[in-house]
């Protein structure tokens, strides 16, 4: 199984270096930077930066969406970190998140627009022309082709996902039943697109902690799986996943949390215990716990389709030891 993580550059430059350094040196395959406007800095420079402080891992976008950039200046940007890395990147998309509130918009957009973006991406990385908003861009010659993988969680975008991407990001947690219909799906998409399913890498997305104890892992992303809570279940599909007696409980998580508090042991994830929502919370994108306890985990993962883990770090208040958790975890397994 691969290892990835996700750092942003929010505060202190110097912190930012430190861990994607570390990240690199532990062997991590995949370096990712969120394309997060409302908290941290701007993606392609932090990248330009991860690229000074790495010399192994792969970088991507985790993730870009489409209203931010025009496909041409996306397909530029990459393409130029692709120069500066010697070929160490590919471009990761999706379609909800922060970016989309920033700029005005619904939370989650359609899966048709994401899909429509990377098509056009694609075809302007491999040198040829896109269809954008009515017009024809110009072919470019300082491009590069390289996979593309998409962040997908609902049902239509992870079948897309399988016709389309070279890769899926999809979140996981506790539960292999979640993340098994997901894989499912995607290779569902694969085959009635006339791909091989095996051919696609699945990345587990997860909010991971590994600790001395698990209640010490656990509090280190609570406020993260917070948010998961809060943003993610209001659809009619995700809402099925809720369990009848907690119902109520995820509708006063709803009504309560408030989209500014990111802080470790903050009134988010003091919300999450005093709800009883933290184990099912988990089942969905949370790993956390020692090392023999994550280790664990990932083989159910692996067993079950999983390619690569993907770890989000900027809520985490000590990277650097879930980092070396994690990788003893992976080694161990």
């Amino acid at each position: 199984m691969k290892l990835g993580a996700i750092i942003e550059w929010t505060d202190d430059l110097a912190v930012f270096r430190d861990v994607v350094r570390l990240t690199d040196e532990l062997g991590y395959d995949v370096i990712g930077v969120g394309d997060t406007p409302a908290r941290a800095y701007e993606l392609f420079v932090s990248l330009a930066v991860a690229a000074q402080e790495s010399k192994n891992a792969t970088l991507t976008t985790m993730v870009t969406t489409p209203f931010l950039r025009h496909p041409v200046a996306t397909a530029t940007a990459i393409s130029t970190l692709h120069e500066l890395t010697g070929g160490r990147v590919h471009l990761s998309l999706g379609n909800g998140g922060s970016t989309r509130r920033v700029v005005g918009r619904s939370p989650v957009g359609s899966p048709r627009q994401l899909f429509d973006y990377l098509r056009a991406v694609r075809e302007i990385l491999n040198g040829g022309t896109a269809e954008v908003d009515g017009f024809t861009t110009e072919a470019l010659t300082r491009v590069h082709p390289m996979p593309i993988h998409v962040a997908a969680d609902y049902p239509q975008s992870l079948r897309l996902a399988g016709e389309t991407a070279d890769g899926v990001i999809t979140t996981v947690g506790m539960s292999a039943e979640h993340v098994e219909r997901k894989i499912a799906l995607i290779r569902e998409g694969a085959e009635q697109a006339g791909r091989d399913p095996d051919a696609i890498e699945i990345w587990g997305f997860s909010f991971m902690a590994v600790r001395d104890t698990r209640e010490e892992a656990i509090a280190e992303i609570a406020a993260a799986l917070a948010s998961d809570v809060a943003l993610r279940l209001k659809a009619p599909h995700m809402r099925k996943l809720v369990p009848s007696d907690l119902l109520g409980a995820v509708e006063e998580m709803e009504r309560r949390y408030d989209v500014w508090d990111f802080v470790h042991g903050g009134k988010n994830a003091r919300l999450l215990e005093e709800l009883g929502l933290t184990d099912f919370a988990l089942s969905l994108t949370g790993v956390a716990g020692t090392v023999p306890e994550v280790a664990e985990q990932l083989k159910v993962l692996e067993s079950v389709g999983v390619t690569g883990m993907l770890a989000a770090l900027p809520v985490l208040a000590d990277p650097a030891t879930t980092l070396r958790g994690l990788r003893k975890a992976a080694d161990s397994r």
